[in-house]
Formats: C-alpha cells, structure tokens, sequence
C-alpha cells in the first residue's frame, strides 16, 4: 500500500511567506499521491503540538532568515531528537548574531536560496528524490518514475545554468585602485 509523503516546514517569522513558495513547488511536481505538508499552530503552539506534528514526518524543510524566532528554535530541536531527516535552507542578508550561531551549531551545511524561485528549485529536486524512493515507499508506476526522472534532470539542467550565470566581473564590474583619491578627501 502506498504511504503518504509527510512534510514539516518550520520558518523563522521573517520567512513565513516561503511556506507558500513550498506549497506550490511540491504542487509542481508531475505525479499524483497523497502529500501532507503540516506546520506548527500560528498561535501559541504547545511542546506536544509540536511533537506530535513532526513525529512521523519523512521531510523537515528549515527556513532560517535573519534571526532564529520562536517557535522555530523548538521545531528544530524537536526533529533533531526525534531524528527527522532535515534539510536546513536559509536566505539571511542580514544575520543576527544569534542566527549567525544557530547556523554555526548545525551538524548540516545549510542551503542558501535568494529567490522563492532558488527556494522552490531546490524543495521541488528534494521532493522528487524523496519520491525515488527504492523501496517505492509511494506507490508510483513506472511511467510516472520516469516522469519524475524527466523532472529532475530539467531541474538539474536549470540549476546547472543559474551556476553558469556570470558572476563578478564576468557579468561586468567596476574595479576601483585603492591608490585612487577622491579630491574632496583632501
């Protein structure tokens, strides 16, 4: 019998909109199954809401932005102890010094994403790597395995060309000489 594919998205407060951006991205992704994303109570949650929501979770997708917020702290700590499988993303310009230490303690590198385009390239791939399950945990048919092959090799192939985007000064620049003054300096 075909298991349903669980996900937990825990934000900082900053990156509550993401969890849309989520939403859609495993909408995307070419197969029919049941796919539950789940996600703490926005008001007041208990330790045992927590819990009990990332208890049985194949996937915790971590947002961190430029501060680590409650109750993002407890949602990470929950999956760590209750060895969910996490895949921690952040888009943080401006880190506080407590995110710049939570991002620090992770026993994971962590995922940069500027856009919800990079964001929802990066949770579409996962999910249907997640999906490629070899014990074929979700019941998929052949035809639609080879549907989300097809899918990651073009999220592959877009992601190799966002890599070949040029970047400093082969996409142009200004380099300046230090030895240069500004007249009104003087």
């Amino acid at each position: 019998m075909a298991e349903t594919l669980r996900i937990f998205v825990a934000a900082t407060r900053d990156l509550e909109a993401e969890r849309g951006v989520i939403g859609k991205a495993i909408a995307e992704v070419p197969v029919q199954l049941a796919i539950e994303i789940r996600r703490t109570p926005p008001l007041l949650p208990t330790y045992e809401e927590i819990f009990e929501r990332i208890a049985n979770c194949d996937r915790v997708y971590f947002l961190l932005g430029n501060d680590i917020t409650a109750p993002a702290g407890l949602e990470w700590a929950t999956a760590w102890q209750l060895e969910r499988a996490v895949l921690p993303l952040r888009r943080s310009p401006r880190p506080t010094p407590a995110a710049q230490e939570f991002q620090r303690l992770s026993p994971l590198p962590w995922l940069d994403f500027v856009t919800a385009t990079d964001l929802a390239r990066i949770v579409a791939a996962d999910v249907a790597r997640l999906l490629k399950h070899p014990a074929n945990r979700y019941g998929l048919t052949t035809p639609e395995l080879e549907r989300l092959e097809r899918y990651l090799r073009r999220l592959d192939r877009l992601q190799a060309t966002v890599d070949k985007e040029p970047a400093g000064t082969e996409g142009g620049g200004v380099l300046m000489d230090s030895r240069v003054h500004n007249d009104a300096d003087e």
